[in-house]
């Protein structure tokens, strides 16, 4: 049996216990992919992120760059946002990496992570969208609506992300109250949506937009704080509010805090993020 060191952190947070848990490994040397597998279903949180280096003479201590991949209880997928801030704050924190900037290697290009004035700074690709007729997806929103009014759908092709925005008029206090039947939404026969954000724009000063994330295709009935979902929803609320600077909160039950900043085919996506727990695995 192999002992290996394994961490849960909380991401888009600065309490403990909320925002949006991963789990991280990093590994001396690589492990099987259908192992990595196997320790995600084990852990069984949204994402479970496994760092390994990308030659020998490399170590996580003084390495500014690593390979990232990112495991759900039951699939790979191609981005992770708060696995990577959480990937970013065990080899800073605990490895006490000694760079200031490091990078990931992942199947979404080289992404990058910065310590900024106590949070950790992510460089994640703009995945933008297009707005799509509502009728086209009736079934989808009707479920995820839970009877509130739909306003606007706008679809990223490239990570199969369905915005689905309410009606101006819907608060804070209703977005946090819907509870749709995901379970039911993989009954309904598409194959092109992979997750649904529902937003609306904030009207309390406090934040720019809210949002809520579903992907029961992927594993995730409901994700806490969902980095990659903000890819999609920073290009769409810049246009409608005609800003690069956002806030915004994701109004999951544990909630979490994102300040973003669109740069040139680049979003910038600043959190906070706690260590809750440090232990080893055996496999």
């Amino acid at each position: 049996m192999t002992k290996l060191p394994i961490f849960t952190v909380d991401a888009f947070t600065a309490s403990a216990f909320a925002g949006n848990p991963a789990a991280v490994m990093l590994l001396e040397d690589d492990i099987q992919d259908e192992m990595k597998q196997k320790i995600a279903r084990e852990m069984n949180i949204s994402e479970t992120a496994f760092v390994t280096k990308l030659s020998a003479a490399d170590d996580f201590e003084n390495s500014d760059s690593f390979n990232l991949r990112w495991f759900t209880p039951t699939v790979e997928v191609p981005l992770c946002g708060h696995a990577t801030l959480a990937a970013a704050t065990v080899i800073f924190r605990e490895a006490n990496n000694k760079n200031k900037i490091i990078k990931f290697s992942t199947a979404s290009g080289i992404l990058t992570a910065e310590l900024d004035e106590g949070k950790i700074a992510l460089e994640l690709p703009l995945n933008e969208g297009v707005i799509e007729r509502q009728e086209d997806y009736k079934e989808l929103t009707d479920i995820i609506s839970c009877g509130l009014p739909v306003k606007e759908v706008y679809f990223s092709k490239k990570t199969g992300k369905l915005l689905v925005r309410l009606d101006d008029s819907v608060t804070r206090a209703d977005l946090e109250s819907i509870n749709p039947d995901v379970d039911k939404l993989k009954t309904v026969k598409q194959t092109k949506v992979k997750g649904i954000i529902v937003t609306i724009k904030s009207c309390d000063g406090a934040y720019h937009f809210l949002s809520r994330y579903f992907a029961p295709w992927v594993g995730i009935k409901e994700d806490p704080v969902t980095g990659s979902a903000h890819t999609v929803l920073a290009p769409y609320w810049a246009h409608k509010l005609n800003r690069r600077n956002l806030s915004a909160r994701q109004c999951s039950p544990r909630g979490g805090d994102l300040d973003i900043i669109l740069e040139e085919n680049k979003v910038r996506i600043l959190g906070s993020s706690v260590i809750v727990l440090a232990g080893h695995i055996y496999i």
